[in-house]
């Protein structure tokens, strides 16, 4: 039993090694990088702007403009739409190259590898989205300066990782369930997560994303993300996507156990 136990562990640390190694080194890279240039540029020339006199009004200064920079553009926007780029085709690429039937048909416990699979998800979407923000952080609060940016990078950093473990286990999880996984993950991302989440009254309440900027309107004092409208409690909004990762993980790991690999 202690050496079968041992072949599971050591078979667990290899999926999760070869995910991250994979993903992480596949062309989807250049995409990455693409947008770690867009960000760049974007923040930087955001960082030579003026405040406006509506800005002046609203008694904001360069630092709240900065910080709802990083919340709309990577928090809201490119956080839930790089989690499906890597995360709804991952089972799917495995079966198409054929590379997942030496796995599933080896000794080792389907739960456990699918276990290996998301951490090695989460993992490579957390590495690319501190990437991403680190990025833009550095190009805009590097050029108007760091005074008074204490409490920004590491919350917003913070909410990068639970985002990539929340969304990631949605994500493997549809790579699972559909032939198609692109498609319902294009939805989720650039209509439920976006559209949905601007439409007034409770039903944000059905996004990821009401909930990590709920966590961020505590933990962050600057930007409109500090004023989040119907923010949901600390302890309430790490409950409910506790509660999340957990059903849609126990969804896609008992639909990979069962899954015909062929």
């Amino acid at each position: 039993m202690r050496l079968d136990m041992n072949k599971q562990l050591t078979g667990f640390w290899t999926i999760i090694h070869y995910t991250i190694r994979k993903l992480l080194l596949s062309k989807r890279i250049y995409i990455t990088l693409l947008i770690v240039m867009f960000i760049v540029a974007i923040m930087a020339y955001a960082s030579t702007l003026e405040l406006t006199d509506q800005d002046i009004e609203d008694d904001k200064t360069k630092v709240d403009i900065g910080v709802d920079l990083l919340d709309a553009l990577i928090l809201f926007f490119f956080l839930p739409v790089m989690a499906m780029i890597y995360g709804s085709s991952l089972v799917r690429d495995e079966m198409d190259d054929r590379s997942i039937t030496a796995i599933v048909t080896s000794p080792m416990d389907r739960v456990i590898t699918f276990i290996g699979y998301y951490i090695g998800l989460a993992i490579s979407v957390s590495i690319i989205m501190l990437l991403i923000l680190t990025a833009g952080f550095m190009s805009y609060f590097g050029a108007i300066g760091f005074d008074g940016t204490g409490g920004i990078y590491g919350p917003f950093a913070a909410l990068m990782v639970i985002g990539a473990f929340s969304y990631s286990a949605l994500f493997i999880m549809v790579s699972v369930l559909f032939n198609q996984p692109i498609y319902f993950g294009l939805f989720y991302a650039f209509i439920w997560e976006v559209f949905i989440g601007l439409i007034p009254g409770k039903i944000s309440l059905l996004t990821v994303k009401h909930y990590l900027r709920s966590i961020g309107s505590e933990w962050i004092v600057y930007g409109d993300i500090s004023e989040y409208e119907n923010a949901t409690s600390v302890s309430d909004s790490a409950i409910v996507l506790t509660v999340f990762i957990i059903v849609t993980f126990a969804m896609g790991a008992y639909l990979f156990r069962d899954k015909e690999f062929t």
